[in-house]
């Protein structure tokens, strides 16, 4: 009986082992901050409760640490049963997301019959769940486990929604509704917490709505966590109202639920009514804290108010927080915004240090307020002093390439991420420089980074379509567009803007009406004005007014200054001047002030028509409003040959 067991023990760690398991635990991180094991090497109730406790700490590494010294160290008296350890351990290696350690942790537990027990089925369906990758090693151990708990449900929907699979996170909280695994189980305020969380995160806020009538209808709504979800979820969608009246209806109000209100108001850009909360709290002696002072930041950043961005950073400097990397960066970031990017760079001279994040701060903040060269200036400090650039600190150089159309800087830095190594293989990065080259018309460098991308996404094929149809090369931009499909990639709005650009510049009016019809039609994609624009700019520069007309009058959004000008001003070029007079009515009764462009078109048409009084009329508003036209601009840089 007992070789039939241990034969039946190594086919499972056999059949463990197919599956990419391994029952002996790997090294894992850098040993140098190994903890101290307990002085008294046999007292195993000390190995076990230090186990459990760094578990849980900020460093949950030195728990996988101190099991392997015990493997060593305690051959004789390893604990075979004590399944709180090994929950603590498949937790620790979740936060890790350590695979490969936390399946070794799974095949200790099978050998030791510990998988009957529900806190370390609960650990693994958690840990299993927690990539999108093991999501079916969780669903297997789900459906095996005889005796599921809410714990249980709970962990299974956290790994559905955190892998966006919310409907099958739904279906299964369903299930419990519906009795199929004990009739007096019932979804509890964790599950309410973990479901409306991922309605905030995929935007369904239907639903959210939804379970915030279950949550009355079951009291779960006096729970604070659950309030302060829903509070979350009213203001992630704008409905501050909604929101406020759930906060002022909490009897006991936590920190959390005063810091999710002024972040509502701060992404809302609501500035006085956060600033005006922030006080109340402080009158209730509630203590802020970092996310309280960052969203108020937020809220000024938002609505640009330069006035309370320097009374909160005063705040903050008297609070002696002022070092903290969070406040940097969020200072930046508001200065900038505000357009006193020198009070940005006076904060971070007076407190960046080594930490990339800062230097990428500083590096966005010129690139918001055009000051490219700038920018890329700080590249050549970051350089000399050593500092490793991350990913955030790359896209804010390529974005400064791209605005200055500095194409020589532009080939250094694309040189300077393939000689490093750490970025190349990056999708994001990659999109950047294409669009980067293509902006700074260089096509067949943005070709030859496309043509090395192991992986392509939609904006990857979108980058390269706009550039393009930026480039004047339409037949090109349509053969990317027919290569993207063929591709099995789904173009969005913005790659069908782009391809419907290609061929209102390249002149291909039937084949932009039949991508039109295609977006609309095929891909359900509703057109905006931009589409819309395209489509008359096309058929006004092929002369084909009348149908261009008769686009407008069908639009689907209503027609803008920008549609009528080009209206107008086709009817001009082609000699049709009694529509061009018709359709300056439609300009005029824009309810929108008028820019200078609208002038001189419907002088330019009045004058085709020799109406000269109206002409003059036209002038004199011009005169009156002191309306200018801005001078455009020009950059001249030298190009690699």
């Amino acid at each position: 009986m007992n070789n039939n067991k241990k034969a039946g023990k190594n086919n499972t760690s056999g059949s463990l082992a197919r599956h990419g398991f391994n029952d002996s635990l790997q090294p894992y991180g850098s040993m140098n901050s190994r903890p101290n094991p307990p002085s008294a090497s046999n007292d195993m109730s000390k190995w076990i409760t230090m186990i459990r406790r760094h578990a849980s700490d900020d460093n949950p590494f030195h728990a996988i640490s101190l099991f392997k010294a015990m493997q060593r160290n305690q051959r004789e008296n390893f604990p075979l049963d004590d399944h709180f350890m090994y929950a603590s351990l498949i937790k620790a290696c979740n936060r890790l997301s350590a695979i490969r350690e936390g399946k070794s942790i799974h095949c200790h537990v099978l050998r030791f019959g510990l998988d009957y027990n529900v806190n370390v089925l609960n650990a693994l369906v958690c840990f299993y769940s927690s990539a999108e990758k093991s999501m079916g090693y969780a669903c297997a151990l789900f459906d095996k486990i005889p005796e599921k708990t809410v714990v249980t449900v709970n962990c299974m929907v956290s790994g559905f929604v955190k892998n966006r699979r919310f409907d099958a996170g739904m279906g299964l909280v369903n299930r419990v509704l519906g009795g199929d695994f004990d009739l007096r189980m019932k979804p509890n305020y964790v599950t309410l917490v973990i479901l409306i969380s991922g309605c905030v995160e995929l935007g369904r806020f239907s639903i959210g709505n939804s379970l915030h009538s279950y949550c009355c209808k079951t009291s779960l709504d006096l729970k604070n966590e659950v309030r302060n979800v829903l509070i979350h979820l009213y203001a992630e969608f704008e409905y501050m109202d909604a929101a406020a009246k759930l906060f002022h209806e909490t009897n006991v109000r936590d920190l959390v639920s005063w810091n999710t209100m002024i972040a509502g108001y701060a992404k809302n850009n609501d500035c006085r009514n956060a600033f005006s909360l922030f006080r109340e709290m402080r009158i209730g002696n509630i203590e802020c804290d970092r996310a309280s002072l960052v969203s108020l930041i937020s809220a000024c950043t938002n609505s640009r108010d330069l006035l309370l961005g320097k009374a909160v950073h005063a705040y903050i400097k008297v609070s002696g927080m002022e070092r903290m990397i969070h406040f940097v960066t969020a200072l930046i970031n508001m200065y900038s915004k505000c357009g006193s990017i020198d009070l940005g760079r006076k904060v971070f001279d007076e407190l960046a240090d080594e930490n990339i994040t800062s230097w990428n701060s500083m590096i966005h903040g010129y690139v918001e307020c055009g000051l490219n060269i700038e920018a890329l200036s700080l590249w050549n400090v970051i350089q000399s002093i050593k500092i490793k650039p991350d990913e955030v600190t790359m896209l804010g150089l390529i974005s400064a390439c791209r605005n200055s159309g500095d194409l020589n800087q532009g080939v250094h830095i694309n040189s300077y991420i393939e000689s490093s190594g750490n970025f190349s293989g990056s999708r994001v990065i990659c999109n950047a420089i294409i669009d980067m080259y293509a902006k700074c018309g260089s096509m067949e460098r943005a070709e030859a980074v496309f043509g090395k991308m192991p992986r392509r996404d939609v904006i990857s094929w979108t980058s390269m379509i706009v550039g393009y149809a930026i480039n004047g090369e339409g037949e090109e931009a349509l053969l990317a567009f027919r290569k993207m499909v063929a591709d099995k990639n789904e173009p969005n709005s913005v790659t069908f803007l782009g391809v419907l650009s290609a061929c209102d510049h390249a002149g291909l009016v039937e084949e932009g009406k039949s991508l039109y019809n295609i977006m609309c039609q095929y891909y359900h994609i509703e057109p905006k004005i931009e589409h819309c624009g395209c489509m008359v700019d096309m058929l006004s520069r092929a002369g084909m007014l009348e149908e261009a007309y008769r686009f407008v009058k069908d639009m689907p959004v209503e027609p803008n200054a920008v549609v009528w000008r080009i209206l107008i001003n086709a009817c001009r070029v082609y000699g049709e001047v009694n529509l061009g007079l018709n359709l300056v009515g439609g300009l005029v009764d824009l309810k929108i002030a008028h820019d200078p462009e609208d002038h001189v078109i419907s002088s330019n048409i009045f004058a085709e028509a020799g109406r000269w009084d109206d002409v003059l009329q036209e002038r004199s508003l011009m005169v009156t409003q002191k309306a200018v036209k801005l001078p455009g601009k020009s950059t001249i840089a030298g190009r690699i040959a």
